[in-house]
């Protein structure tokens, strides 16, 4: 049983979940140098399983970096229902999210649309975040934050763990089990992002795979195709037209409806679409969008990415994003090569959001690829435009015991499909013996044809 003088559990309830719980905290010092010195309490939300629990407890692990994992799990818990039937649910918000100090760097949702659609970076903000903190962001990388959740562990008195990690929770996940092997029976890893990834480079091939996918895939639709002709080269030429020359536009804010006169550039448009290519869902309206978009109608974009935007900035804590992207990425990251819609602007865009954070140090060995003795499931979507599937076989060279399962017809993060609930749970009980039929059955979304809907 947990140990509640060591972490405080009381019954509580979690927003978005109807099981009881219990929540509580533990103390860990703020620099792991200096164990007498200033202490953050992260805080931990631990679900009892619906029956007797007679499995390893499953630890999840929250991506972003900088998503809570209390307020990003809670509510999906119920679609998850079976893996929490005979084990217990642990929800830890990793230092720098949730109520474990926050680093929290967010720009005013209100903010006037010029101001949301710049794709510079907004200096004066994170000065100001950076001036109002309590503590040194530098001490918010992963390699510290896996000694909090083993804290937390030992805490709750869970001598072995099953882990779940969704896209850079899969990162924090294989360094928690690096560093810690004996404590970890399985792991499970959802879009996956290794420690030797370098994100921001990988952004514009990855991302133009994806569209390329959607570009060929409603070329090849019988209803798509047609309705939208030569929709890749229209779209490249408006981009290119949109470098050569910024345009001025009369556009109506989605969010609180005033209109604006701004100038959209180039940039604001591909971080805008690569945002949409995240979901399948809105992946089926990209055609469409971008047929508007090249017409001149911006605002099924702005419409579609304000709504995106605006549901991850309420569990994002974009301080903690930075502090670890700045140490682990970043300088390790480069302009891509190759031509892409992106090109280099995400790259670019970190690199100058790093001018400004401080950077901690990492092991000089953080980024070696990690080799790892435990059963391992490893999911990715075919579609996803961040972590698809080449990267979680880069990761498989390295897990011997490893089984990788695309999801054609997916995105970025399978963990409440009901196929990837089947091979979940199906895995935790037997992993030698899972069977992945289910991924057969999934299909790409219809394109939407026009606003009405796709075609019946």
């Amino acid at each position: 049983m947990p140990d509640r003088e060591r972490w405080g559990g009381t019954p509580c309830r979690l927003a978005g979940l109807d099981r009881p719980a219990q929540c509580g905290t533990v103390e860990r010092p703020l620099d792991p140098a200096a164990p007498g010195g200033a202490t953050i309490a992260i805080h931990v939300a631990r679900i009892p399983a619906s029956k007797a629990a007679r499995r390893n407890p499953l630890y999840f692990f929250a991506g972003g970096p900088g998503q809570g994992a209390i307020a990003a799990f809670a509510p999906l818990l119920s679609a998850l229902d079976e893996l929490g039937r005979d084990r217990d649910i642990v929800l830890v918000d990793q230092r720098g999210t949730g109520d474990s100090s926050p680093l929290a760097c967010s720009s005013d949702p209100d903010a006037p649309l010029s101001e949301r659609m710049s794709p510079e970076v907004d200096v004066a903000l994170l000065r100001r975040c950076l001036a109002g903190y309590q503590v040194d962001p530098r001490f918010f990388t992963t390699e510290i934050a896996v000694e909090d959740l083993d804290a937390v562990r030992e805490a709750l008195g869970d001598a072995r763990i099953d882990v779940i990690g969704g896209s850079y929770g899969t990162r924090a996940a294989l360094v928690y089990t690096r560093a810690h092997p004996d404590r970890v029976g399985h792991m499970v890893l959802d879009g996956v992002a290794p420690v030797d990834m370098a994100m921001p480079s990988s952004f514009g091939v990855d991302g133009q795979a994806a569209l390329s996918r959607v570009f060929a895939d409603c070329a090849a639709d019988p209803d798509c195709g047609p309705r939208f002709p030569d929709l890749e080269r229209r779209f490249d030429a408006y981009l290119d037209g949109l470098a050569g020359q910024p345009r001025s536009m009369t556009l109506e804010d989605p969010r609180t409806g005033a209109v604006e006169t701004i100038v959209v550039q180039r940039d604001a448009i591909a971080h805008a679409v690569r945002g949409l290519l995240y979901v399948p869902q809105l992946q089926a309206l990209l055609p469409l969008t971008l047929d508007r978009a090249v017409a001149g109608d911006l605002g099924p974009l702005l419409a579609q990415g304000s709504a995106l935007g605006g549901g991850m900035s309420e569990t994002m804590s974009q301080g903690m994003f930075l502090s670890v992207v700045c140490a682990e990425d970043v300088p390790f990251a480069a302009v891509p090569a190759d031509p892409s819609f992106l090109g280099g602007a995400f790259v670019r865009l970190l690199q100058d959001s790093c001018a400004q954070w401080p950077r901690a140090n990492i092991d000089p060995h953080y980024r070696d690829p990690i080799v790892l003795e435990t059963p391992t499931l490893l999911l990715s979507g075919a579609l996803d435009p961040v972590t698809p599937p080449r990267w979680a076989e880069h990761a498989l060279e390295g897990l011997p015991n490893g089984r990788h399962v695309v999801f054609p017809a997916a995105g970025h993060g399978n963990l409440t499909s009901a196929c990837a609930r089947e091979l979940i749970h199906g895995f935790l009980d037997d992993a030698e013996s899972l069977a992945d039929d289910c991924v057969a059955e999934s299909a790409r979304p219809p394109f939407f044809l026009d606003l009405a809907g796709p075609p019946t």
